[in-house]
């Protein structure tokens, strides 16, 4: 059901312990589900009943990137995640010349919201650097740090964060920014943690939805 080229950057991170765990699901599936929410299987004739959302999720990857003609969409997912959907994402990891691939992550406390207020306040963080502590620079470091960010190394985080702000470059040239995207593409994500490489990667504005672009090969 799953195979180590169904993760980005497999060669660098082989995740060998989910590859076993995946190896245990029933033979049959079912992809309906009685809910209130998803995707309707009424055009099937199935009224009443939505696509499971273990199959959803990976639809909703591939929509937008059939929307942008991506052929190699990047899935984000914890590894409990990633064993838990595999086995319903066996038919649409390979779809009509789109191949689809999980990027494994780590969690991050974003239940803490009054901790992280209080950590902005004392070091005197705007709400734009907030934003985009919280929206850019935490999954980045989700990458990087796969066993899951904890609440007690948000401080240090922040604190590092505001250095790789503070030395950011008027202008990053154009051949760092082309390292960067390729060592995305390749599953490097160490680069987080050097202020001096971070700085030069760090976008102008708050990343909302679509208000700043991934570097390719990280989509």
């Amino acid at each position: 059901m799953l195979a180590r080229d169904d993760f980005h950057a497999h060669r660098a991170r082989p995740p060998g312990h989910l590859l076993t765990i995946a190896q245990n699901v029933p033979q049959r599936l079912i992809l309906s589900r009685t809910r209130d929410h998803g995707i309707s299987l009424a055009p099937l004739g199935l009224d009443n009943l939505v696509l499971d959302p273990r199959a959803g999720v990976h639809i909703a990857v591939l929509a937008p990137a059939a929307r942008s003609n991506a052929r190699r969409p990047v899935m984000a997912v914890t590894e409990n995640a990633a064993a838990n959907v595999a086995a319903y994402g066996a038919l649409f990891r390979r779809d009509n010349g789109t191949r689809l691939r999980y990027a494994l992550h780590g969690r991050i406390p974003y239940d803490d919201t009054a901790a992280l207020q209080r950590l902005c306040e004392v070091h005197r963080v705007s709400p734009a650097l907030r934003e985009l502590f919280l929206t850019w620079f935490l999954p980045l470091c989700s990458l990087h740090i796969r066993a899951g960010i904890t609440a007690a190394q948000l401080p240090g985080l922040l604190k590092f964060w505001r250095r790789a702000h503070l030395a950011r470059p008027d202008t990053p040239g154009s051949d760092v920014l082309a390292e960067l995207r390729h060592r995305v593409a390749a599953g490097d994500m160490r680069w987080v943690m050097d202020v001096r490489t971070l700085s030069r990667a760090i976008p102008e504005y708050p990343v909302t939805h679509g208000s700043a672009e991934e570097p390719e090969g990280a989509s």
